[in-house]
């Protein structure tokens, strides 16, 4: 049965698990590789994730040496296999968006429109980045010779999907934030000489998220 006190990061290492043992390092390593960004929660505690399953005896562990320095091996349980399989079973939680880019956007009216201007560039730029980034893993998912998991390369293709759109909305986004706010004088004045536009957008906005609701002014 599911762990309901493990967190999503110790399901995670456990999956990651299931197709080979692994060091602490190695598992740090596959955080960097992509998943982080899909779960950037996780942050450090998936350094602490492995301590946590071999407590529960979800995974064992034994002792290993490259050269003179000794280092730790974890491998997954019957008992592990099957919680992860109980987890994957139960319901997820709803995605959760952490965005700072964002909140300084909502916050803009306090700061100048070049901060603003300077901060979706920066959203863009960045957003492009990572958008660019998971374009290598796909190049490298492709490849099942040097793929981490070629055998979940049907999965990963899905995720890699997921999060090449994702990023490209941003850049997407940002771009057509800048050419509206292009004529903009400062971050305040626009409440009440674009409200117009404003009400367009949100308009747009309604129809295209609750087009059950009636829009009628």
């Amino acid at each position: 049965m599911a762990q309901g006190d493990l967190t999503t990061t110790s399901y995670v290492v456990l999956g990651m698990l299931v197709s080979r043992d692994l060091t602490a390092y190695d598992i740090s390593e596959l955080f960097s590789r992509g998943v982080g960004e899909l779960w950037p929660r996780a942050g450090r505690q998936h350094y602490n994730a492995p301590k946590k399953l071999l407590e529960r005896r979800l995974v064992s562990a034994r002792a290993d040496a490259v050269g003179a320095r000794p280092r730790t091996v974890y491998s997954i349980t019957d008992e592990g296999r099957a919680a992860l399989t109980a987890w994957l079973a139960e319901k997820s939680r709803p995605s959760a968006l952490e965005f700072e880019g964002m909140m300084r956007v909502l916050f803009a009216e306090q700061g100048s429109i070049e901060d603003l201007r300077g901060n979706l560039r920066t959203m863009r730029e960045q957003a492009d980045a990572t958008r660019r980034l998971f374009g290598r893993h796909a190049v490298t998912l492709r490849d099942t010779t040097v793929a981490t998991f070629p055998e979940r390369q049907h999965l990963m293709a899905l995720a890699n999907r997921f999060m090449v759109g994702h990023f490209s909305h941003i850049v997407e986004w940002s771009d057509w934030a800048l050419a509206e706010i292009e004529d903009w004088p400062d971050t305040t004045t626009p409440a009440t000489s674009h409200r117009d536009r404003t009400e367009t957008m949100l308009d747009t906005s309604a129809r295209l998220g609750a087009p059950e609701v009636s829009h009628e002014p």
